[in-house]
């Protein structure tokens, strides 16, 4: 069996923060070009027994989980056994990804194989450069400081891809359709966080950057425990019948804007302020509900405006006011939004932030605090001119805040979702690789 590689993208959600949890709303994302890559490799240790599948994250600390995989009963209902046997902390995101992308695969007891996961640098706040592609950070995996780019989706949604692609390499099912990746990686992704969320991360690592509106949660809530005589068909079901109520119409930036995101070294506890978010909704009234529609209503003004470019319906320099106004818009209902539901999602240190970024270097669009908001890294939209990245890239790194300066992370806007990719790409970092396989 031959070695395989794909990667999948992080995310940035512009506009939709909050509201894309509706399924009446939609919300604008975007794939970043940070991605999370995962090599599967045949095992190179001739003791390891079948059904043993090691899963290595080399960049960190003792990020190294074993696993001994059972086939499924013999009517194939229950999910497959995957057992960690390494002591050590659990990962609840590789451990149910393998259980439900191999009890949907239902194939026999699968040969030794080694995953490899590794991180491009943008999702993990990093040491001043120069550092090498793939950077090692000296602690574990849990101690390491997220960007809030969306790495449990993107790593959920490259090992699924990848488990799929690696064992069904030799069978006449190698060209799935890509819903069977997205269904997969979503239900995976829901069942590790112990909730159903919007999936529009999942959707932006599989299919890249589009125009979201999430699907009933009902569709997933429906998949019973891995224990359930009936999981594996259930799940099956699932998985292979598209989700039509849902929608990842795919957009791009237009080619004059570009894209930068700002580390702000602090993340934020996402749960907890989404949680309290829509408390207030549900308790707010028709207050509640008018904030909610207008913050909807000024996402899509965003959303139309950026098509217009696109299509060249808006092609002269009005177009760089309007998504300043629309920016502008937004930011005042997230505002507001916020102040009634008592949480932070844009602090005031990062208004002041935001507004100077836009208001003292020439060429910036707008910026936001993406998603739920909070600490998290910042986005800004700029027009693709000689020198203004740059600018803006100086500028960050010259504002200081609690933790030191914001660092602008070294990623960009980009379509594409999950791809194979070329195991030479992985030469650079062979060291990674040295006694688990030969690339």
């Amino acid at each position: 069996m031959a070695s395989t590689a794909v990667s999948a993208p992080g995310k940035v959600l512009l506009a939709g923060g909050y509201t894309v949890l509706d399924p009446s709303c939609r919300g604008l994302v975007f794939a970043l070009s940070a991605r999370i890559h995962c090599v599967a490799t045949p095992s190179q240790d001739p003791s390891a027994p079948p059904g043993k599948i090691t899963v290595r994250s080399p960049q960190f600390q003792d990020a190294i989980w074993e696993y001994q995989v059972s086939a499924s009963d013999e009517d194939g209902g229950k999910a497959v056994s995957v057992v960690q046997t390494n002591e050590g902390d659990s990962n609840p995101f590789v451990l149910t990804t393998l259980k439900y992308t191999l009890s949907y695969l239902s194939l026999p007891i699968p040969p030794p194989t080694t995953l490899t996961i590794l991180a491009d640098n943008p999702y993990y706040s990093q040491p001043p450069p120069p550092i090498p592609r793939f950077n090692s950070l000296p602690f574990p995996i849990k101690s390491a400081y997220k960007t809030g780019l969306g790495s449990s989706a993107a790593l959920v949604t490259s090992l699924t891809s990848s488990i799929l692609l690696h064992f069904l390499q030799n069978s006449s099912e190698t060209k799935l359709p890509p819903h069977i990746f997205h269904n997969l990686a979503q239900a995976s992704h829901c069942a590790a966080q112990g909730k159903v969320g919007s999936g529009f991360d999942v959707a932006a690592a599989t299919y890249g950057s589009c125009i979201y509106r999430r699907f009933p949660p009902e569709i997933l809530t429906a998949i019973p425990d891995p224990t359930d005589p009936e999981f594996t068909k259930i799940l099956k079901k699932t998985v292979n019948k598209p989700w039509t109520s849902m929608e990842s119409t795919p957009i791009t930036l237009p080619p004059q804007i570009g894209l930068i995101m700002g580390d702000v070294q602090c993340g934020s506890s996402t749960p907890g302020m989404v949680k309290t978010v829509l408390s207030w909704r549900k308790s707010g009234g028709e207050d509640a509900e008018l904030v909610w529609k207008q913050l909807n209503s000024r996402n899509e003004d965003l959303i139309s405006t950026i098509k217009d470019i696109i299509n060249n319906s808006n092609n002269n320099e009005d177009y760089i006011d309007t998504i300043k106004q629309r920016i502008t818009a937004i930011r005042e209902m997230v505002r507001e939004l916020g102040t009634k539901s008592a949480v932070e999602i844009e602090p005031e240190s990062q208004t002041k932030l935001l507004d100077a970024a836009a208001n003292d270097v020439e060429g910036v669009i707008g910026g936001v605090v993406p998603g739920a908001g909070g600490f998290d890294a910042v986005c800004f939209l700029y027009e693709r001119k000689d020198g203004v990245e740059q600018s803006l890239r100086e500028f960050l790194g010259n504002w200081k805040v609690e933790n030191g300066v914001v660092k602008a992370l070294e990623l960009g806007q980009e379509g594409e979702g999950v791809r194979i990719e070329k195991l030479e790409g992985y030469q650079d970092v062979k060291a990674y690789f040295e006694g688990i396989a030969e690339l």
